[in-house]
């Protein structure tokens, strides 16, 4: 950019408060190194919840926005992106993946679908690399908030679990997971309510949240001072009428080390049958609960949705079959394993689970409703559950569990980042944040499924148009066939 332009774009800037921001966020170096780069014309839904801008301008530069809203006149000199038609929103987070460590596919695939920020919930040392070869700009991939290690207790199903018997283990599963870098410690099911107490303990005494699943054998109730709570667990048997007998149960039952799958199909059968003894009292004291502590729920809708499904209407739906040419040969294997390993369900089977799954959305509207914090996680890299294109499905998901389309847009964006505590560098279209932008084919607040219809995607500021996304698609495609080898990834804990 040349001196002319660039006083252009400064007096131009300085003309509103939005300006003074900006360059105070962005500095004057940093935009005079990567240039300015004007979207024009596009209706404006932002993040914050307020109405659409119509006719919209966001600018640009480098890895920042400078300004966004109606701005009639444009300074000479910058690049102007026509955007009439086309709808921006803030580039979506999705805050339970995982396998981003497949830098040439997985990695990848988020941003072109918009995806530009995630949370991966199962922290190994390839992740951390890839967070850094990203960081770095060698390979394009979504911004990361990484948590340790999975901590669990005996009978834990995944190779490289920290596994924790005593408190004063678990206690020291927190301090490894704050030195290896972690963003958060990652807990899980079949944690003993002596060695989450002690895992809560120490993650306050040094000040580094924990998320993940409510063991089984924890009442959410106890449960907190947990930053989120992934995947509605344990929710019914907390809010029945019977919750002391039922975890009394639990706790009395012994661990079978023949059979590591064993609290899951027991804890989900009792947590089925507790949806009989469900105390709408009891709920609106737990929600006003994790609203006073500002306990987040992340309800991975669409991986709970499928999973209640019969395995062979999921390896045979046409949508995942399509999806499947981009996921790379590794992970397919693994993902075929475990549907190999899952029985065929009867209708009856089937139905009742979508019962069940029907009463989760209820409950998760009325946890909305009561204002407990909600925000979007797919737990793509889990079987059939897809990097990018499945945030898309919970989404939708979230609308019909009763959200608005503006919540649940913001459940991807804005709410993520408060969730992440990353709300003053991302997760809407305003001056000084980060310059992670979706352009849409049409309005994701009058139909939600919108949001899959992607035109460009903005990240760290850099444009990708439709050959952009189109040319990056055909190398991920041509990525994913050939072989890699890959760390084991999640594929599940509980029985559906």
């Amino acid at each position: 950019m040349g001196d002319l332009a660039r006083r252009d774009v400064l007096s131009w800037l300085g003309k509103g408060a939005l300006g003074a921001v900006a360059l105070g966020a962005v500095g004057q170096p940093a935009m005079a190194a990567s240039g300015v780069t004007v979207l024009r014309g596009a209706t404006l839904v932002d993040g914050t919840g307020r109405s659409p801008v119509h006719d919209a301008t966001v600018v640009l530069a480098g890895d920042r926005i400078l300004a966004a809203g109606r701005h009639r006149d444009i300074p000479r000199g910058v690049r102007v992106i026509d955007l009439a038609g086309k709808y921006v929103i803030p580039g979506l987070w999705d805050l339970h993946t995982h396998a981003t460590f497949l830098e040439d596919t997985v990695a990848p695939l988020h941003v072109v679908q918009g995806v530009t920020g995630i949370r991966e919930m199962w922290g190994q040392p390839e992740t951390h690399d890839t967070r850094r070869r990203i960081e770095s700009g060698e390979i394009l991939g979504p911004r990361m908030v990484i948590a340790s290690a999975i901590v669990d207790g005996p009978g834990s199903i995944w190779p490289g679990s920290d596994v924790v018997r005593t408190p004063q283990e678990a206690r020291a599963a927190v301090r490894r997971a704050k030195d290896e870098g972690a963003d958060f410690v990652k807990v899980y099911s079949f944690l003993s309510p002596e060695c989450y107490a002690a895992i809560a303990a120490e993650a306050r005494r040094l000040r580094i949240p924990f998320a993940g699943h409510v063991p089984a054998r924890v009442p959410v109730q106890d449960a907190l001072a947990q930053h989120t709570h992934e995947h509605l667990y344990n929710l019914f048997t907390s809010t029945s009428d019977n919750a002391d007998t039922l975890y009394a149960q639990l706790r009395a039952m012994p661990d079978d080390p023949a059979d590591p799958n064993w609290w899951g199909r027991h804890g989900g059968r009792i947590e089925r049958a507790a949806v009989a003894t469900h105390s709408p009292a009891r709920a609106r004291r737990l929600f006003a609960a994790m609203v006073e502590r500002g306990t987040w729920q992340s309800p991975t809708l669409f991986v709970e949705r499928n999973m209640s499904r019969s395995p062979e209407t999921i390896t045979n739906d046409p949508v995942a079959l399509e999806r499947m040419r981009y996921v790379p040969v590794a992970l397919r294997e693994q993902w075929q394993t475990i549907m190999s390993g899952r029985p065929t369900r009867t209708p009856e089977q089937v139905a009742e689970l979508r019962m069940f799954g029907d009463a989760r959305m209820r409950l998760l509207r009325e946890m909305h409703e009561a204002g407990v914090g909600v925000v979007a996680g797919t737990d793509a890299g889990f079987a059939y559950v897809f990097p990018g294109f499945s945030l898309h499905d919970e989404l939708a998901l979230l609308v019909q569990a009763g959200l608005s389309p503006t919540a649940a847009l913001r459940a991807a964006t804005s709410e993520a980042a408060r969730c992440l505590g990353l709300e003053h560098e991302t997760g809407t279209v305003t001056p000084g944040k980060q310059a992670d932008l979706v352009v849409l084919d049409a309005d994701p607040l009058r139909d939600i499924t919108n949001v899959s219809r992607v035109h460009a995607v903005v990240s760290r500021g850099r444009y990708l148009g439709p050959a952009d996304r189109a040319r990056i698609l055909q190398e991920i495609e041509a990525a994913a066939r050939e072989p890699v080898e890959a760390p084991v990834t999640a594929m599940g804990c509980c029985a559906h």
